[in-house]
């Protein structure tokens, strides 16, 4: 039987019948692709990335808007899509040039600002993310210094999350590289006790713009506050982020991102002075240094008797000194068989006392020994007889040190020997008796380059120094003629170390760590002068060393060798630490220039000659001492 044959009008209408329904919706786009590709999208197709790190305006939104204006969008946004969203999203950065072109778009319809070509790369995860928006803005360099912190505590957060462990600060670096945001494991420290100890107490000052340089200075001021906070043990370590916060929330402004150092050193200084009941004297000489040796990066293990030294006397820890001894002793009471305080004057000096020496407030000089302290009836005279001795040489210590105050012109100091002879002939008489009271004081003034602003308990503490070294501190005022006392503010606004003798090196100073840091801020301090070595600087070519005079030098970098001060300041130094000079530098005639002997041009101000004077007779000083205990060798300065 043969099959039967559809007709036309058949055929027609099985045609016309409408075929089966889909199971879903019809594909109205194309997905994301599948590897990194140019594109071409809408405004309508972009999203922001919605955990930028910045938490304001691009300070720099005007200008880059004016000139996507002008020439159109010159580099393309990087897009990136999270699986299962429907649009694009911002990736590496660009965020502010999506919300410029929706606002030129809107202001003037011009569809070069609706459609625009962007890169696409896929989506690897939302850490990977965060790392590249970190790095974009580290790159450009717009992002302030919270901005960046809280961006690295997210992604700290998010990587910790994704890995399911917690991350140390190396470990962290390593996952931050590896998503392309390269950053030092310090950086990250920094970063990370920002947030734990700054941002609690001075978030308005680091939302102000407060930047890395400013948050280091507090960092070391806040790290070696608490440093002597846990060396007194006076109050319990977890006390101390109460005290810190207290004083220093005062200081958090709107209006401003940098702190008034100066004054927040006050501040601390007398919140330690307060809480740990100690003078306020070594505490200011520990907290200094401790800023010093830091910068330095000196070890302060090393160095622990020039920190704590002062303040070891205050507590009473350093073996057979009286814990009593600084602040001076009280003065006996009123009692006719007492001593008198006169007589008592130089007990209460701050200088060393004999172990076993009692304070000799209620000692009177004809007492006989009493049963309580004398039970043989010898001993207690013994140490009264001591006692008295003592108290002889304390006043003529102190008889002499009155007597040198009008010293006179020709005597005393190595530095003025040709001095002295010349003086000696011509029957010159000493300053007290020469000058009147009025002719003095000018004398002083026209000897004078600044003033030296040096408060009384720092003055007491460093004659207290000198004596127990065994030596005598330097008295500007009995020696005017010969000194010139010189103070000046560093680039910071703190005080660099004053000069009150070009020649006479105190006792506490001659040690070769001292000499040697002291070297070092001299010759920072001409470097500074010549524009390199500055605050901020990323590049210092004198860098300090425990070795030779103190410092050695790195070559300047193509910026700095533009300045032909620098080129000579830097042949200078490197002729007062016996290295080699550079060749395509001034030769030695620089000296002459420098010295303003021959040029006018580039001469030394006179604060800066004098601290060359001085840096010249440290390094002398320095040579001698290595000398004496062996340690000089002929390529060694």
């Amino acid at each position: 039987m043969s099959k039967k044959h559809m007709t036309q009008e058949e055929i027609v209408k099985k045609l016309q019948q409408p075929g089966p329904k889909l199971n879903r919706e019809p594909v109205t786009r194309l997905g994301a692709p599948m590897r990194e590709m140019g594109i071409e999208v809408t405004l309508d197709d972009v999203r922001p990335y919605d955990r930028n790190p910045r938490g304001k305006r691009n300070p720099k939104f005007d200008e880059i808007k004016a000139s996507i204006r002008a020439a159109g969008l010159k580099h393309p946004p990087v897009l990136t899509q999270r699986p299962g969203d429907d649009k694009y999203m911002i990736s590496d950065g660009g965020n502010t040039r999506l919300e410029i072109m929706k606002e030129l778009y809107a202001e003037t319809g011009d569809e070069r600002f609706y459609r625009f070509h962007a890169i696409y790369r896929p989506w690897i995860s939302e850490a990977a993310a965060m790392a590249g928006h970190l790095s974009e803005n580290e790159t450009r360099g717009d992002l302030s210094w919270i901005d960046k912190c809280l961006g690295m505590q997210a992604l700290k957060q998010e990587l910790e999350t994704d890995l399911n462990k917690p991350l140390s600060q190396s470990e962290l670096a390593r996952q931050a590289k590896a998503l392309g945001y390269a950053i030092d494991q310090s950086h990250i420290s920094r970063m990370l006790y920002t947030l734990e100890h700054l941002w609690p107490t001075l978030p308005l000052t680091l939302q102000s713009g407060m930047g890395r340089p400013q948050v280091k200075t507090a960092i070391r001021y806040r790290e070696a506050t608490q440093l002597i906070w846990d060396y007194c043990e006076v109050k319990p370590k977890e006390a101390f982020d109460v005290a810190w916060h207290e004083t220093m929330v005062p200081f958090d402004r709107e209006d401003q991102d940098v702190l008034p150092w100066s004054i927040v050193e006050d501040r601390l200084l007398g919140m330690l002075e307060a809480e740990m009941q100690v003078h306020l004297a070594p505490l200011d000489h520990a907290l200094s240094t401790i800023l010093e040796y830091r910068q330095r990066r000196y070890s302060l293990d090393e160095h622990r008797d020039q920190i704590w030294g002062p303040l070891d006397v205050e507590l009473g820890r350093r073996e057979g000194i009286p814990g009593t001894l600084y602040p001076p002793l009280p003065e006996p009471k009123d009692n006719k068989e007492t001593l008198t305080s006169q007589e008592l004057q130089g007990v209460s000096a701050p200088l060393q006392a004999p172990t076993g020496a009692k304070e000799p407030e209620t000692v009177s000089p004809t007492t006989t020994a009493s049963p309580q302290t004398d039970r043989d009836g010898t001993s207690g005279g013994q140490e009264l007889d001591e006692l008295r001795r003592q108290i002889e040489v304390l006043q003529e210590e102190n008889a002499s040190l009155t007597e040198q105050v009008a010293t006179p012109l020709g005597s005393t100091s190595q530095a003025s020997a040709p001095f002295v002879d010349e003086h000696e002939e011509s029957g010159a008489e000493w300053v007290g008796e020469a000058l009147t009271e009025e002719e003095r004081q000018q004398r002083i003034a026209d000897q004078t380059l600044s003033p030296v602003r040096e408060s009384e308990g720092h003055r007491n503490l460093r004659e207290m120094l000198a004596r127990q070294n065994g030596g005598e501190p330097i008295n500007f005022e009995a020696s005017a003629i010969r000194s010139i006392p010189l103070m000046s503010d560093g680039p910071d606004g703190g005080p660099i170390h004053p000069i009150t003798d070009i020649w006479t090196v105190e006792p506490q100073y001659l040690d070769t760590d001292n000499l040697r840091l002291q070297i070092n801020q001299f010759a920072q301090g001409l470097a500074r002068w010549a524009g390199f070595c500055r605050p901020g600087d990323e590049f210092y070519p004198v860098q300090p060393s425990e070795e030779g005079v103190g410092f050695h030098l790195e070559p300047l970098n193509d910026e700095q060798a533009q300045s032909p001060r620098a080129q000579k300041v830097w042949q200078l130094l490197a002729c007062l630490a016996g290295e080699p000079l550079h060749p395509m530098y001034p030769d030695a005639a620089l000296v002459g220039e420098l010295l303003g002997t021959c040029s006018d041009e580039d001469a030394l101000p006179d604060d800066l000659l004098v601290r060359l004077y001085r840096m010249v007779r440290l390094a002398r000083v320095l040579r001698e001492e290595l000398k004496r205990y062996g340690e000089y060798e002929e390529d060694a300065l």
